[in-house]
């Protein structure tokens, strides 16, 4: 009898483990036939400013609108794809294109590849309301867009690939009537971030060839996020050089300074920020460093969970030419609404005085302005 019984319990629990790994099987192949994992994200922002409203002889308007909007595609726990469309200009209704698309194989948080659509900037402006955006400003390096690979391995990234987009060069020739174009320009970049508690240090390297002889760039610094408690300070040294085939190619030197204060529902933050650019040569870097100077201090104020106002006041010089005298005084305040998280509006009022000779504000102007951002 005991035997009988102890068949039938092994029995029974032989019949249990198949039906659980005939289960598990039949999981696993469900899961496999789902096929990949399709993850939607974005970002959405869209703002209108008014002009001068003391000196304009009509009340004029201008509008901003950013859409991003990402596909995330996860194959399985190592290879993953994602895709990106953007909207962006200084219009309400800017066209959607193509941003990029990559593949990544990830063997360890460690080390990561990706080949594709990718890009790379560095030292870019973070308290600065203005000038935060890394595709247009940025100290360090605005926005480089490659087609190409980058490999991250403990903290060091190194990318190569060819020029892509606003980032790329072209030669035009024409043959038999008809002009055929190629693209030229190629960047390699790398970089390495060292991790020490809360602090960070990234140096960096950036080079960009149009493949002429005194026709490329390199970009190259340190940008280091330090925190101290209560304090926060954020600091970068770009170099810009351009030219480089030239004899004495032209130099520009950056430095950013941002300390930053939270005390509770206190909280300072600014920025100081100085370009020296070389006297024989100097360099046009457009948006990327839209001036030579400037410095910037808002305290804020946190009036209810959802309310923070800001007092900021702000010195400009409002051009790259030294020997020019644009500079202004800015101040006024601004509203921060976040009723939920995600969505951010806000609302602010400028003044601004004209104090250098040669300033486009005649006496004293008002501007104001709203801006909205969701992201989902």
């Amino acid at each position: 009898m005991k035997y009988n019984i102890a068949f039938g319990l092994m029995s029974a629990s032989l019949l249990a483990a198949n039906a659980f790994a005939e289960e598990a099987a039949s999981a696993e192949s469900a899961a496999e036939s789902k096929g990949p994992e399709v993850a939607i994200s974005g970002e959405v922002e869209f703002d209108a400013y008014t002009g001068d409203l003391i000196n304009d002889d009509k009340v004029n308007h201008e509008y901003a609108t950013t859409f991003d909007l990402n596909f995330a595609v996860k194959f399985n726990d190592q290879w993953s794809a994602e895709v990106q469309l953007e909207a962006d200009g200084e219009t309400a209704d800017p066209a959607a294109i193509y941003n990029g698309a990559f593949v990544q194989y990830t063997k360890s948080e460690n080390f990561v590849i990706k080949a594709g659509d990718l890009t790379f900037s560095e030292g870019a402006f973070q308290n600065y309301y203005e000038y935060d955006d890394p595709a247009d400003n940025a100290a360090g390096m605005a926005e480089h867009d490659i087609r190409g690979v980058e490999v991250d391995y403990n903290g060091f990234v190194f990318g190569l690939g060819f020029g892509r987009g606003d980032n790329d060069n072209q030669v035009c020739v024409v043959e038999d009537g008809e002009e055929s174009c190629v693209g030229v320009a190629y960047d390699a970049h790398v970089a390495y971030e060292l991790g020490l508690g809360e602090q960070t240090i990234r140096p960096y390297v950036d080079y960009k060839s149009y493949q002429e002889p005194k026709h490329n760039e390199l970009h190259a610094g340190i940008d280091a996020n330090l925190k101290f408690g209560v304090v926060g300070l954020h600091a970068v040294y770009g170099l810009h050089m351009d030219n480089l085939g030239e004899d004495e190619p032209g130099a520009t030197h950056a430095l950013l300074v941002e300390p930053s204060l939270e005390l509770g529902a206190v909280n300072v933050k600014g920025s100081l920020f100085y370009a020296l650019f070389d006297d024989k040569a100097p360099i046009d870097h457009g948006d990327e460093i839209p001036e030579y100077f400037f410095g910037y201090v808002e305290p804020s104020f946190g009036v209810l969970d959802f309310l923070t106002l800001g007092v900021p006041v702000e010195y400009h010089s409002r051009t790259t030419d030294v020997n020019e005298d644009k500079s202004t005084l800015d101040l006024g305040v601004r509203a921060y609404f976040t009723p939920v998280e995600g969505l951010e509006i806000t609302g602010f009022a400028m003044v601004n005085v004209g104090i250098g000779d040669d300033s486009d504000v005649d006496g004293v102007g008002l501007n104001l302005g709203l801006e909205t951002v969701f992201a989902f």
